[in-house]
């Protein structure tokens, strides 16, 4: 096989003056973002060289001409997003921060590529590659996040970047594909991802980390807009390029207050073997940093893996993090049958097997989906104790299938111990504290959660639903409206939209939520209940009676809990209807009637005696918080 192409310096005027080698080193070196820079070679004839390498392309430019390219420019000649961007501004730095350009002997900046030159072959070759982007970015999230935490002896911080918690809140830009192949955006998400999941557990305590679905839901944005809006100290921002077995990672780490690259890097990776470049990436780190990191389990560090299995992991953490359930679990089985040995892979499973079989998806009896879930959870346990996922799983399973809420409770807050900056684990706490009524506790939980990810829809509805079930249907109006100006398909936020205005007898607005939602998932039980129930309380039985026959002709076909007959007929306000159908549901522990206790749709039963006697069969009857 013939040798890849070399991409040193070739000859020319310049063949003596150091050259930076990419986007990164040339951002860093004009104290600018990545993605300013490349908008100033589109628009302004910013002197960027390219050396073709088959169908692909590496930059490189000589800071010679980068300065005589800044003493060129007008103010006038610049428009940029941000004023700070224009590299004529006043009272900002020049190239290098310095008044007068740096010199061109000035020492390069470090690459992560030994022999400073990045090799990128023709060919693409995906299933090493993919372990050579991974491996970098845990590299470097590990060294940035702790640079972060230790700054004084590391980077040199702008004033004032110094919150009054002491705790640093980074942002992670979704990376650029800048491989020109627009199938390798779904890897480059998620190893965006996955660097961000990695840096937001290393330290929590002084290091906050913008969840992934709030950092790709912004991250279009300025640093100008991200920085007041999130109380950011820092942005990190990069590509990547895959090219054959080699990998190239472009960072830049950015002071959001002065928003002037503080460091950068870059990363060429030739993996031949994916466990030996594992190896390297915990040498590296030693190497680099003479810090106490948190321990790495031995089951982490021993786990089996598998290139295709680990695209297939990633495919199922996109699908559940929009909750696109039956995608996450055909992807997470796949998973783990290539990597048996991967925790992460059978906690995601569990999840997604925990969660598939709840209101309002309802895509698997409960029986089924918690026989399945309790497995890979305990899969998961025996292979890494500390998995928080996995303890977090089992508080959900405790809570909505077993029914068992102490042990559930301790199970969250395990979870949150081992990783506090998890907003799942905090979302799922403070529905717990909902189901015990402590509704206090719950708004409070969801406030963590929103803090890690502060505009996830299922964060956001979470918070409405807290509002719902504290009977303070304004609230959950306002909230759930939000989240539709956000996102407006999202099924949750037309779903307590449409409750809230039910409980305050706004019925027309009521269903025509509910038929919006049922129009974005169609066919979906749970719409169908609310709607049912709507039309009944509004008077109009005749259509009530129509959904209930709908919904008993759907149970032909796919699984529909017992307990959405029982929502219907409490609309018609037939008791002696409703408890038979609820009697029936807690026997086939349908979880949506863990909610009873605070359910304001309930309220016409609590003073029936059979109501209490459901409560006390789902070990909700003891005295309330």
């Amino acid at each position: 096989m013939p040798e890849p192409p070399n991409l040193a310096t070739p000859g020319g005027a310049q063949a003596k003056e150091r050259r930076l080698e990419s986007w990164g080193e040339i951002a860093s070196y004009l104290r600018r973002e990545i993605r300013t820079v490349q908008r100033w070679e589109k628009n302004l004839a910013l002197p960027i060289h390219r050396l073709a390498v088959g169908k692909l392309s590496s930059v490189y430019a000589y800071p010679s001409e980068l300065d005589k390219w800044y003493h060129e420019r007008e103010p006038s000649d610049v428009k940029d997003d941000d004023a700070s961007d224009d590299p004529s501004s006043s009272g900002i730095a020049r190239p290098n921060g310095l008044a007068l350009p740096a010199p061109a002997s000035a020492a390069p900046v470090s690459n992560g590529a030994a022999g400073g030159g990045a090799q990128l072959e023709k060919s693409f070759y995906k299933p090493t590659v993919i372990w050579a982007a991974f491996a970098s970015l845990v590299v470097l999230g590990v060294f940035i996040a702790l640079a972060i935490r230790w700054y004084p002896s590391v980077i040199v911080l702008p004033r004032g970047t110094m919150p009054v918690d002491g705790k640093m809140r980074l942002f992670v830009r979704p990376f650029q594909n800048i491989t020109g192949d627009p199938g390798q955006a779904e890897f480059t998400e998620g190893l965006t991802n996955e660097l961000n999941t990695r840096l937001g557990r290393l330290d929590p305590k002084h290091l906050g980390v913008i969840a992934p679905t709030s950092s790709k839901q912004l991250g279009g944005k300025s640093i100008a807009e991200l920085e007041p809006l999130l109380k950011l100290n820092y942005v990190l921002e990069g590509s990547v390029r895959r090219a054959s077995n080699q990998v190239r990672i472009d960072v830049s780490l950015i002071s959001a207050k002065e928003q002037t690259p503080l460091w950068s890097d870059s990363y060429t990776e030739n993996l031949a073997d994916i466990l030996k470049v594992q190896d390297e990436v915990a040498e590296t780190v030693a190497q680099k940093l003479l810090l106490n990191l948190p321990p790495v389990s031995a089951a982490a560090s021993a786990a089996t893996v598998d290139p295709e299995g680990y695209n297939s992991y990633l495919r199922g953490r996109r699908a559940w993090t929009t909750r696109d359930l039956e995608r996450s679990v055909s992807a997470f089985e796949d998973a783990v049958k290539k990597m048996p040995k991967y925790v992460p892979a059978h906690s995601g499973l569990a999840a997604s097997y925990a969660v598939i079989g709840q209101a309002p998806n309802d895509a698997m009896p409960p029986g089924v989906a918690s026989s399945k879930a309790k497995a890979e959870v305990q899969r998961a346990l025996d292979l890494d104790p500390t998995s928080a996922e996995a303890h977090y799983v089992r508080g959900n399973i405790l809570m909505y299938y077993d029914w068992d809420f102490p042990a559930a409770e301790k199970e969250l807050r395990e979870a949150i111990r081992l990783e506090p900056g998890n907003a799942t684990a905090h979302q799922w706490l403070a529905q717990y504290f909902m189901i015990e009524k402590r509704l206090g506790e719950a708004q409070a939980e969801t406030d963590i959660a929103l803090e890690l990810d502060p505009v996830s829809p299922i964060f956001t509805t979470t918070r409405a639903e807290a509002f719902y079930y504290g009977h303070d249907f304004d609230a959950a109006i306002a909230q759930a409206k939000l989240t539709l100006e956000q996102y407006p398909n999202s099924v949750l936020g037309e779903f307590w939209l449409a409750s809230a205005y039910r409980e305050k007898k706004m019925y027309p607005e009521a269903m025509q939520h509910f038929r919006r939602a049922g129009t974005l998932a169609p066919n979906n039980p749970a719409l169908l209940m609310e709607l049912g129930h709507a039309l009944a309380v509004s008077g109009d039985k005749a259509a009530a009676l129509a959904v209930l026959a709908n919904l008993q002709a759907l149970s032909t076909h796919r699984y529909v809990p017992v307990a959405y007959y029982a929502g219907i007929y409490l609309g018609l306000d037939d008791k002696n209807q409703t408890f038979l159908w609820l009697d029936r549901a807690v026997s086939e522990r349908d979880d949506r009637v863990i909610y009873l206790a605070v359910e304001p749709m309930a309220d016409p039963l609590r003073s029936d005696p059979r109501f209490q006697a459901l409560l006390a069969r789902i070990h909700l009857d003891k005295p309330q918080h």
